[in-house]
């Protein structure tokens, strides 16, 4: 059975029993991007998703807010005590914030495709290799077939399946596309440098075929975080629970359980 919460101004959902996990979406997509973890999930998990202001079914903010601080509330709405975090893209960017901002409210940290703030993106990176990545003025329309269709990191070329997926997510939430980043307080300090406080089990998982940048990040996520682990899930891109959620899946699935009977 799925409930509905409203938590202080953004929309979550939350299925399944047992040790709590929160899934947090990257910056183009939101919740329902986790369709295949939501449901696989819950028969091990009381799973929440939620959607960060400004996307899917949380209404824009009017004024300032952290993302961090919003998935601490996510937290404390579907838990009585600290949950495991998976967070994509710039859900990981949120996840690591919130990592050293609330860890009383976590038990282990999964990053997928993980950028960190505090460490530079490459221009090849900001430009896609040079491409024609369109301008905040650009249609809708325009960002919905470059992001599906051209840009070669978000999705692995062969994966038609998930880049038609994130096709038909755009489309139906193309506000997406224009997210409230001026109001969020989440940049204003790097958390680079603190990623050494994360004291609980760290997972990074990372497609093969995503851009170069993330994989940098990634490596030093795990040199810097004690104890984490780092996987490569062949033939995914940037979305690799949206690509190749199987495999995401059985990798995920198993590293929560080894972090909850470690924590025993």
């Amino acid at each position: 059975m799925t409930s509905t919460l409203a938590v202080d101004g953004v929309h979550a959902e939350v299925t399944g029993t047992g040790p709590p996990v929160v899934l947090s979406h990257d910056g183009l997509l939101h919740g329902e991007s986790w369709d295949a973890q939501f449901a696989a999930f819950a028969d091990r998990h009381r799973v929440a998703r939620w959607d960060r202001r400004g996307y899917g079914r949380s209404p824009r903010p009017l004024e300032p807010y952290s993302s961090a601080d919003d998935l601490a509330a996510v937290v404390r709405a579907v838990s009585d005590g600290p949950a495991a975090i998976v967070g994509c893209s710039m859900g990981s960017l949120v996840s690591s914030r919130f990592a050293v901002d609330h860890p009383d409210l976590l038990t282990a940290l999964v990053l997928v495709a993980p950028i960190v703030s505090g460490l530079p993106l490459s221009e090849h990176f900001v430009t896609r290799g040079g491409r024609a990545v369109p301008g905040p003025e650009t249609p809708p329309l325009e960002h919905i077939e470059y992001w599906s269709r051209e840009d070669p990191w978000c999705v692995a070329p062969a994966n038609t399946a998930a880049r038609d997926r994130l096709r038909e997510l755009l489309t139906a939430n193309p506000h997406n596309l224009r997210p409230p980043m001026d109001l969020e307080r989440l940049l204003e300090e790097p958390v680079l440098p603190r990623l050494g406080e994360i004291a609980v089990p760290t997972l990074i998982v990372v497609g093969e075929h995503d851009v170069a940048d993330v994989h940098a990040h990634s490596g030093a996520i795990e040199a810097a975080v004690p104890g984490a682990e780092r996987v490569v899930l062949p033939g995914s891109g940037h979305l690799p629970h949206l690509e190749t959620p199987q495999e995401f899946n059985r990798v995920v699935l198993d590293f929560l359980a080894r972090a909850s009977e470690a924590a025993r």
